[in-house]
């Protein structure tokens, strides 16, 4: 059998993480995988997840299954963290998730067996597991344009593009701090954005892996909440490794959002049947330390005041960035970085020039220039800047 196999090429942004971990050069800078880095190029573990951690040891009495719905009540709090009281006109259901990839893998697979003949679009650029995950399921793929280089969103040309969808596909939207380009539109364009979609009869596909690292969470939140005051019905990808710091608890949330929708509580037994059938059940621990942060006021006050803390120290690194980069090459426009949301943004590399970076000077980014901002040694910004400027 195993004959047969034929080798694959490995995921880019693990292959780059890979690669920056074997180097042994003292000066390597790592824009690479999407995770929150300190200054000292740490990934903390945030305070309050510790003190849930520290309750949690202390007073746990099982390890047994959670059920195949993971924690309800984590996803009843994390859920309603995110649209507050069902607000909106919305009803909401769903299940735990294995982090927001697990959620966008369950929800991919609950449209298409609802819809077989559904075609899934996304921006270009997206994140490169959408279309890894949807072309997993068997889904029909489209793109719709999206900025690279420019800080505003062109919901004009989006909804041109859509144009050429059919009543039940679906639409992959990211909430906010657009994953690679950190270009979000405004709250206005959002709006705008949902109401083409209804109105082409899509069904929108929310990916929120980054609510509190734009503009706040009340306000990232809101975006969500934006697009669902819009719309008959939404599928909404949840996640906790950022803005928690869980990356490796692997914790979101599946939800399905209706308008006071009577056939939610089927569509959600589809959702658990699917999850049963990959996973069975998911991982309890992330999900627990969610939920007792979120009951304990003290504990929850604690989170958002570290949640400012990591949105200012990303948004500190992405202004000192566009700035040196400005100082570095000044017959370009580097503000769409500075005005960006988020950990990510994109330089105007290609794969060559990636791979260039990478060999002569061992600055680790993606190979369609994407970068992680986060964690950036500012005290060397302008020396990182002037490496970054070779390759464009």
């Amino acid at each position: 059998m195993f004959d047969q196999a034929v080798a694959r090429p490995i995921d880019q942004i693990i292959a780059i993480s890979r690669a920056y971990q074997e180097d042994p050069r003292d000066d390597k800078v790592d824009f690479g995988i999407g995770v929150y880095k300190d200054a000292t190029g740490l990934t903390p573990v945030m305070r309050a997840v510790k003190a849930a951690e520290q309750r949690l040891i202390d007073t746990q009495m099982t390890k047994t299954y959670v059920g195949v719905g993971g924690d309800q009540k984590f996803v009843e709090l994390l859920a309603n963290a995110v649209l507050p009281d069902h607000a909106y006109g919305t009803d909401m259901i769903g299940i735990q998730s294995i982090g927001g990839s697990g959620a966008v893998r369950v929800l991919a697979e609950l449209a298409l067996s609802l819809n077989p003949k559904a075609t899934f679009w996304m921006p270009d650029p997206t994140w490169p597991n959408h279309r890894a995950i949807f072309g997993a399921v068997g889904a029909a793929m489209a793109t719709y344009p999206y900025p690279k280089f420019t800080a505003e969103a062109d919901v004009d040309a989006i909804l041109q593009a859509l144009d050429a969808a059919a009543p039940g596909d679906v639409v992959v939207i990211h909430s906010g701090c657009h994953n690679p380009t950190g270009i979000d539109p405004s709250p206005d364009d959002l709006g705008r954005l949902t109401e083409g979609v209804v109105a082409r009869g899509m069904i929108p596909f929310v990916d929120s892996a980054y609510i509190g690292f734009g503009q706040g969470w009340e306000e990232d939140a809101a975006r969500v909440a934006t697009i669902a005051e819009r719309t008959p019905e939404m599928l909404l990808a949840l996640s906790c490794s950022k803005n928690f710091g869980l990356y490796r608890e692997r914790t979101g949330a599946a939800l399905l959002v209706g308008k006071r929708h009577a056939n939610l509580a089927a569509a959600n037994s589809a959702l658990l049947s699917l999850a049963r059938a990959n996973y069975s059940m998911p991982p309890d621990h992330g999900a627990a330390i969610v939920r007792t942060i979120f009951e304990d006021p003290e504990l929850k006050a604690a989170w958002l005041a570290e949640l400012k803390e990591m949105r200012e120290t990303i948004n500190h690194s992405r202004t000192a960035l566009a700035l040196a980069l400005a100082r570095a090459k000044q017959d370009r426009d580097w503000t769409y970085i500075d005005k960006g949301h988020g950990m990510f943004s994109l330089i105007d590399v290609t794969p060559e020039a990636a791979q260039q970076l990478r060999e002569e000077h061992g600055v680790y980014i993606i190979p369609d220039g994407r970068m992680n901002i986060a964690g950036i040694d500012l005290s060397k910004i302008d020396e990182i800047a002037a490496k970054l400027v070779t390759a464009v």
